[in-house]
């Protein structure tokens, strides 16, 4: 599974990207952050005008994640605390990754893809 990177041996990354598909837009009123920007939105304030919808999406999650009644989720999720902070970083990134249009973060993304695939992302070799 080379091609995989490891991510079909390691239970917690495929949870995580489910759970990140089922959560990247709790919480969005349909509004792009772009016009949240604009329009000095409090959220934009909040999160800096830095993916907004998806940190409040991230911010949401996390907090009703937190509450005693998902403590049994939580145990079958992570059972250390370092697994509990790679699933947050790698929950945190995967939906920051749903922001489409922030210039920076594309950048980051081809880049990311040229140093692994050493191809620019959608051209054929």
């Amino acid at each position: 599974h080379d091609h995989t990177y490891g991510i079909t041996s390691d239970p917690l990354t495929q949870f995580t990207v489910i759970f990140s598909a089922l959560i990247h837009d709790v919480d969005h009123g349909g509004v792009p952050n772009a016009q949240l920007v604009a329009e000095k939105d409090d959220l934009a304030v909040q999160y800096r005008e830095k993916s907004v919808a998806e940190q409040n999406s991230v911010a949401l999650t996390w907090k009703l994640l937190m509450e005693d009644r998902f403590s049994d989720l939580r145990s079958v999720i992570y059972t250390t605390v370092k697994d509990l902070q790679r699933f947050r970083q790698m929950l945190v990134h995967t939906v920051l990754a749903t922001d489409i249009m922030d210039k920076e973060l594309s950048l980051q993304r081809k880049e990311r893809w040229r140093t692994t695939f050493g191809s620019e992302e959608g051209s054929t070799v």
